[in-house]
């Protein structure tokens, strides 16, 4: 087996040299139809019976379907995205070095949370005035937040990054990422057991069970300024397992011949996980979701359950982006490029949109259709006028240099946002 710089003066024989180009193109497709992904879970929650009392935007329409399909994406949309964000950390260390790795990961991570954020909130608290000025069918959510301007004594909620939780979940993994590669963990025994086959489809799951026991079904989102330890033992083993899949590449085809397999279970585990999922959540299952729950054994099976499908399901989407997103075209391309700033700022227009549509008799599906599409079509057209060529687009993806075709090919792989 060849050997890999690790950056730091010293190689080791247990890495594996970096990928071909090639191969490493279905990651980023993989990612950013994640982050993709979750606009459309943002826009279903408004026709989520579950989420009825807790979402910005809901009206007397709502479908269990919607809650069905939403709450299985889940269970593996986020999870995907810190999988392989953690294979891309441990190739940006080998490429750079710890010191270059964490400059990187400041100028992509921390500053775009330092810029991005205080706009979001800007656009989320206008789009929620609007809507309080000038929407009749306000959901729960928004009557209590009424209620609460009406009465300054009301308690107010605890700061929250929003939908930006995951910059400061990534910033976490990636500071421990550092810590642990200083500590040589990554050339250790225990992470080249954590990267056999078996170990990540028998085990792995397992150990993510004491994170999820802790928390209401479905999880809720790790929103909060500060490291939580349930999001370690959870999101943060994910990236773990994609920092031991850079190592050890080999274990993905080991994977890929039991796909439809981990397809077939996780289907059937999920059937059984949504049959305990409550009708709806009031605002005290809310603070229970912000809290956690102390141990409950009828709880422990729905956990187990939860972290088979996660697992299951996560593995199953990698291992068919590799085989069917191994490629690269203007689509693609447009799609990786942008996917980071449309996530960023969507939530605003996204409840825009929806607020204007609230009052209307609309059937509920033409307005999820139109939520998404229009949400979608505004991001992507103010990426591509107003943020890829501009210092913006250089913050978010970096400054991509004019290359020839032959140049491209062999440095492609490594012009990586995370």
């Amino acid at each position: 087996m060849t050997h890999a710089n690790t950056g730091e003066g010293q190689t080791h024989p247990e890495l594996t040299t970096l990928p071909d180009v090639q191969r490493l193109h279905y990651l980023d497709n993989v990612r950013a139809l994640a982050m993709f992904l979750g606009v459309i879970f943002h826009a279903a929650l408004a026709y989520s019976p579950l989420m009825h009392n807790l979402w910005f935007t809901t009206g007397e329409q709502s479908s269990a379907t919607i809650d069905f399909v939403n709450f299985f994406t889940h269970l593996f949309r986020m999870p995907l995205f810190f999988l392989i964000s953690g294979f891309f950390a441990l190739m940006l260390i080998e490429k750079r070095g710890l010191s270059g790795f964490v400059k990187n990961r400041m100028k992509r991570i921390v500053l775009p949370f330092v810029v991005f954020f205080p706009l979001v909130v800007m656009g989320v608290f206008a789009a929620v005035g609007w809507a309080l000025g000038n929407v009749e069918n306000l959901s729960p959510l928004m009557q209590f937040i009424k209620m609460m301007q009406a009465n300054p004594d009301a308690p107010q909620p605890p700061p929250s990054p929003m939908h930006l939780w995951f910059l400061i979940n990534l910033f976490f993994f990636i500071v421990t990422a550092a810590l642990l590669y200083k500590l040589k963990f990554f050339q250790s025994r225990l992470l080249e057991k954590m990267t056999s086959a078996k170990f990540v489809v028998l085990v792995l799951p397992l150990l993510m069970v004491p994170a999820l026991v802790t928390q209401v079904a479905p999880h809720p989102a790790p929103e909060k300024f500060y490291p939580q330890l349930w999001s370690f033992g959870f999101y943060g083993l994910f990236f773990l397992l994609g920092s031991a899949f850079f190592l050890k590449q080999n274990v993905l085809d080991e994977l890929d011949r039991y796909k439809h397999g981990l397809l077939a279970v996780a289907l059937v585990g999920y059937g059984y996980f949504y049959s305990m999922l409550p009708a709806t959540i009031d605002f005290k299952d809310a603070l229970a979701m912000a809290e956690g729950v102390s141990f409950d054994w009828a709880h422990l099976p729905v956990a187990i359950v939860e972290a088979y499908v996660a697992v299951f399901m996560t593995l199953y989407c990698l291992l068919m982006g590799r085989s069917l997103l191994n490629k690269q075209n203007a689509a693609l391309r447009l799609v990786s490029d942008s996917s980071y700033w449309v996530y960023l700022m969507h939530l605003p227009v996204l409840l825009a949109i929806q607020f204007s549509m609230a009052d209307g008799d609309m059937n509920m599906w033409l307005q999820f259709v139109i939520s998404c599409l229009g949400t979608f079509a505004i991001c992507l057209l103010s990426y591509v006028v107003l943020v890829k060529r501009t210092p913006i687009g250089w913050l978010l993806n970096g400054r991509k240099k004019a290359k020839s075709q032959e140049q491209q090919k062999s440095a492609g792989a490594l012009n990586i946002q995370d």
